[in-house]
């Protein structure tokens, strides 16, 4: 099963993931680890978005696999492992954000600690949320809809979180 979901992985937006990603501290300027998690705008427009984008064609890559990986391995057990496959996705990212920030800004500050655990507390959870639902594009045709609603989740927790802190 796990060599199936590697086979389908669509290495260009990975790529480009990964470059994004690279590209964070020249973007995000000398600031602290706070101020580019939480305040830069570059984490949510560019970098949460292709991964986003990314987590939809895998959905899709997936769903053109469903009916011959539901005869093998069976109806629930197919849904359950994808549905852990793409959210294990999104935890993953997280982390990578969170301990790429962290080499490439230092440490949080004292004072900044606080909010910024809560940030990225509630970052996992709202990306968690994001993933589960583009999963719901699993058996389905391709729709832009599983992708834009989570992007405009993404945009609304942001700037949300950003007016209140």
């Amino acid at each position: 099963m796990i060599k199936a979901f590697l086979k389908i992985l669509d290495y260009k937006l990975l790529i480009i993931l990964l470059l994004a990603f690279i590209a964070s501290p020249l973007l995000c300027g000398q600031n602290t680890y706070t101020i580019c998690l939480i305040y830069s705008h570059y984490l949510t427009v560019y970098l949460n978005n292709i991964f986003l984008l990314f987590v939809y064609q895998e959905a899709y890559h997936i769903s053109q696999l469903t009916y011959p990986l539901i005869i093998r391995i069976g109806f629930h057990r197919f849904y359950l492992l994808t549905y852990f496959f793409i959210i294990s996705l999104g935890l993953i990212y997280n982390f990578i954000i969170y301990i790429g920030y962290y080499c490439f800004f230092g440490s949080i500050l004292s004072s900044e600690l606080w909010i910024t655990i809560c940030f990225m507390i509630t970052n996992l959870m709202i990306c968690c949320f994001e993933c589960s639902v583009v999963y719901l594009q699993l058996g389905k045709k391709k729709n832009f809809m599983y992708l834009a609603i989570p992007i405009l989740i993404n945009f609304i927790f942001h700037f949300t979180w950003i007016k209140y802190i």
